[in-house]
């Protein structure tokens, strides 16, 4: 009986070693992030994603820490917090996803835009007109059909010889 007390104590302390190596790896990481003293309109893109990579990555760390934990035990605010840190980091990577999706997007416009620019540029103008005749239908009718009938002159064809003078 000895001998089993002491594999389960001796499998109790592994796992607090186990423990202990994932909450030191999560201050590592914390003390290896850049800190940005200034955040300026050039750099806020490289801030959100930087800081929102980093917080989804503590998220799904602290999920696999908590996970052992809230199975082996049957405490609900264990259970509460578990659910909580699942759902705000599926809806960081949603909200990641989105803003990388609107980005390609933009991209993809802007592309599109300067593809119809060049095509555009190819193309011949139009002519540009400025005649405009401003009548009724009346008018127009009139026109159409009221058109004196112009005569056209007769030739005659006379056979013969003709001299040069």
């Amino acid at each position: 009986m000895n001998n089993d007390n002491s594999s389960e104590i001796e499998s109790i302390i592994q796992e607090l070693k186990a423990d202990e190596i994932k909450d030191v790896t999560l201050i590592n990481q914390t003390n290896k992030q850049e800190n940005f003293n200034t955040i300026t309109d050039d750099n806020v893109n490289e801030y959100v994603y930087k800081k929102s990579s980093e917080l989804v990555e503590s998220t799904l760390n602290a999920v696999n820490i908590l996970k052992d934990t809230v199975v082996t035990g049957s405490d609900p605010k264990e259970i509460a917090a578990l659910a909580q840190l699942i759902n705000a980091a599926s809806k960081s990577l949603d909200q990641l996803n989105k803003i990388n999706i609107q980005n390609k997007t933009n991209k993809n416009n802007m592309e599109m835009k300067k593809m119809e620019i060049e095509s555009n540029a190819n193309r011949p103008a139009l002519p540009n007109t400025t005649n405009v005749v401003i009548a009724t239908r009346d008018e127009i009718m009139k026109q159409l059909f009221d058109k004196p009938s112009q005569k056209k002159n007769n030739i005659d064809l006379i056979e013969g010889d003709f001299e040069k003078q």
